[in-house]
């Protein structure tokens, strides 16, 4: 099945601003939705505004290091937490979300300490509620290199959150590493959406 928003990793996780106007399609090219388009699918205020919770880590901003110069988080995890969630990064969403509607993260991740060709994996990056007992939305694991990569989670909201009721969430207390938060973009595309059709990792 051909995934709805080809443009999407192009587009998504970097500040509305820094994006040009989008080309028209070439006739042999599947459509691609337009910039705006996509930004009207937005429910987050696009950036890097991480809010970085728990025992053992310290977090610092990186104002010129994230993808294509824009800010970044970089959190050192100094000793695993019992659980993943432990440690994490969290972003508030303002805009509400109905019951059912699909709701899509895209946020860009590095683990900047790793050597070239090592690998780790977060266990979790997604959405769930903002408060307990902080219902899950979407969640997917991901699997770091020490480069810039766009990474997604998506599903579908259990239950109606009013503004403020959604966060994005990424899960860092399951071993010692230095993770970098670069920017991230939230989507909601109602709930007719289906979810094979939007990007997955």
């Amino acid at each position: 099945m051909r995934l709805i928003l080809p443009c999407l990793a192009s587009l998504a996780a970097l500040p509305a601003a820094a994006q040009p106007p989008a080309a028209p399609p070439s006739p042999a090219a599947p459509p691609t939705p337009a910039a705006s388009s996509l930004d009207s699918k937005l429910i987050n205020v696009p950036g890097t505004d991480w809010n970085v919770y728990g025992p053992n880590q310290a977090a610092k901003r990186l104002e010129k290091e994230g993808p294509k110069g824009y800010p970044a988080i970089r959190v050192t995890v100094s000793r695993p937490g019992k659980n993943a969630w432990d440690a994490g990064a969290v972003s508030v969403v303002p805009k509400p979300v109905g019951a059912g509607d699909a709701v899509l993260v895209a946020v860009y991740l590095r683990a900047p300490e790793l050597k070239d060709g090592e690998t780790l994996e977060l266990p979790l990056v997604g959405a769930t509620g903002a408060a307990a007992p902080y219902p899950a939305i979407a969640g997917e694991k991901a699997v770091l290199t020490n480069q810039w990569k766009l990474y997604f989670a998506s599903g579908k909201a259990p239950q109606p959150f009013a503004a403020n009721g959604v966060q994005a969430t990424v899960h860092l207390a399951g071993a010692r590493q230095v993770i970098d938060l670069g920017p991230l973009r939230v989507y909601d595309f109602g709930p007719d959406m289906d979810l094979k059709r939007l990007p997955h990792n």
